[in-house]
């Protein structure tokens, strides 16, 4: 019986690092959209107030709004993964049974894994064609564009694959 007993602590140590992961990457991505979105209302209100004080406007405010808002948009985007909200059609799964709405659960994981994981790979490509380019104002590198797409798929995708063990740890608890 003792050698049964053995897994179990591996498993909660797993456990308490995956949802150390998930506590960690939620403030990560919090703190940086917060201070994106931050810096994109103050380039954007400087741009403002110095047209209407002197008339005079800063070129390289919309390359900075614009990288904000990228950040803001995708990487952000895994703050819905970590509390699980996707739009999601509930009244099909209500009408399932609770084995057809378990199926039907994993499949919408595995698939949404797997699109997150397309990304990913398209992310590193387009990472190393838009590295050769630099943005006309800044001359910034263009990559800077796809960085929040590729770390926000990377984050979502380590999320999705924590809930998945967590969906198919799930039954074997019951049945335990």
């Amino acid at each position: 019986m003792a050698a049964a007993a053995a897994p179990e602590p591996e498993r909660g140590r797993l456990d308490r690092v995956l949802r150390s992961y998930l506590v960690v990457s939620r403030r990560v991505v919090t703190v940086v959209a917060i201070a994106l979105l931050a810096l994109m209302v103050a380039v954007n209100g400087l741009e403002i107030a110095s047209r209407a004080l002197f008339g005079v406007s800063f070129v390289w405010v919309q390359e900075v709004s614009i990288l904000s808002a990228m950040w803001i948009y995708f990487f952000a985007y895994g703050l819905i993964a970590k509390d699980e909200e996707y739009i999601r059609v509930d009244i099909l799964a209500k009408t399932a049974s609770p084995s057809a709405r378990a199926a039907i659960g994993l499949f919408a994981r595995l698939a949404t894994i797997g699109f997150h994981a397309v990304v990913v790979w398209f992310g590193i490509e387009a990472w190393r064609f838009l590295g050769l380019f630099r943005t006309s104002i800044l001359d910034w590198p263009e990559s800077l564009f796809v960085l929040p797409i590729l770390l926000g798929a990377i984050d979502i995708l380590i999320t999705e694959c924590i809930h998945l063990r967590g969906t198919l740890a799930r039954p074997a608890s019951r049945g335990a």
